[in-house]
């Protein structure tokens, strides 16, 4: 059953991009890898790009702006914003650099920081990283999460009622990372390690009688810990806004009370990524594809840690429009695809409309009967254009929820 899941996750995901048009689409597989935007302020349609940097320091009058700017290292995109997963945010910021100083050969590096405070007694912080050493030799990937975290939860399966909604309080800390060594261009394996650990996780008890079959599942503390194996072939030149390239990552996580987890327990979370430039004549204009497949292999994931919306694993927004925690399984399936479109010619606003669908397999099963679509459109506003860095505003709905997405850099 895991088998069939995968293939039909990843051929979708191809089948898609061949099924275009060959005279519109530019498969930029097969172009000259570009040089990043960290070393140079190229022309996009034949015009120079703008940020609001630039403007800025038009504002405030300082005094040679691009000596300056060409001269720094770091880029760094400060805004207050929402994170991934739609918590309020204040003094976000994303930092994006090159290891070594080679965009010919290296990918952009870049970190992001989100302190946040939510409007239902939310509060914390989350770090971040993807890490690029020099001629891509390593690559780290990080997450860590630190929340004080009220929030509703529905039940189990792909068509849990509206009426089983029920607040779960809990604190969380979150440490992932991982390390992956270049075996060959664009692939590569290593190793990591993932804490996850739950505690003063309460149940609304008033609320919780439609749910009684998921109350020996929420324990008052639960600790996940595990080693982690990830395989990772990555062709982009930069991950906080994408423009070319293939990404396909897959993790296998193995918890064990050897290394201080609660219950033995393994999952497999697959995340593919394609990009395809439009048109010849018009760089920015994209259209980006993303589908991920995640299971529970093995064992009894606690409540808290089975794969649920917008909790995955991964940087970026999955299942805009569709309200966090809202379907929860043993597996989830998602697939996104959005177009990406210039509006001005100095590259300083854009705009995107997206579609996905996501659906929770049946409990402890590989039945995926119920599909929830949603959608939207959103605005992008260049922050710097050396990183290539967006502030990206979205709004997006599904049936009886609507929500506004407020965030650095791209969806995916």
């Amino acid at each position: 059953m895991y088998l069939r899941a995968f293939i039909l996750q990843f051929f979708i995901l191809i089948g898609i991009g061949s099924l275009l048009p060959a005279q519109t689409i530019i498969d930029s597989s097969n172009q000259k890898p570009q040089a990043d935007s960290l070393l140079s302020t190229s022309k996009i349609n034949g015009t120079a790009q703008i940020d609001l940097v630039d403007y800025l320091v038009k504002f405030f009058k300082v005094k040679n702006p691009t000596q300056k700017r060409d001269n720094q290292k770091v880029r760094f995109t400060l805004f207050p914003t929402t994170t991934s997963s739609g918590k309020t945010s204040f003094t976000s910021f994303n930092a994006s650099f090159l290891m070594g100083g080679n965009a010919k050969n290296t990918n952009v590096s870049t970190y992001y920081f989100y302190p946040y405070l939510g409007f239902g007694g939310q509060y914390g912080f989350d770090v971040q990283s993807y890490v690029w050493l020099p001629q891509n030799t390593w690559n780290f990937v990080g997450e860590y999460f630190i929340h004080n975290y009220p929030q509703n939860t529905w039940g189990l399966g792909g068509d849990s009622p509206n009426e089983n909604e029920t607040l779960v309080d809990y604190d969380q800390i979150r440490v992932h990372q991982k390390s992956m060594k270049e075996l060959w261009t664009h692939f590569s394996l290593g190793l990591g390690y993932a804490l996850d650990y739950h505690y003063n996780v309460a149940l609304d008890q008033s609320e919780s009688d439609s749910l009684v079959s998921i109350l020996p599942l929420v324990q008052e503390k639960t600790v996940s810990s595990g080693l982690l194996i990830p395989l990772l072939y990555d062709s982009r030149h930069n991950s906080a806004n994408p423009k070319q390239g293939f990404m396909a990552a897959l993790t296998f996580r193995f918890n064990s009370p050897y290394l201080g987890s609660d219950e033995k327990w393994q999952y497999l979370f697959l995340d593919t990524r394609k990009y395809f430039p439009v048109f010849r004549n018009r760089k920015d204009n994209i259209l980006a594809f993303r589908g991920y497949y995640w299971t529970v292999l093995s064992g009894t994931a606690p409540y808290l840690d089975l794969p649920s919306v917008r909790w995955e694993p991964s940087p970026g927004q999955a299942s805009r429009g569709i309200q966090q925690n809202r379907y929860k399984s043993n597996a989830l399936m998602y697939f996104d695809s959005e177009y990406r479109f210039g509006i001005s010619d100095n590259g300083f606003i854009g705009g995107v409309v997206f579609g996905s669908v996501t659906s929770a397999s049946e409990y402890e099963t590989q039945q995926f009967k119920y599909w929830h679509p949603a959608g939207g459109a959103g605005i992008r506003m260049k922050f710097n254009k050396y990183s290539d860095t967006n502030i990206s505003l979205d709004f997006a709905a599904s049936k009886g929820f609507f929500s506004v997405y407020l965030f650095i850099g791209e969806a995916f």
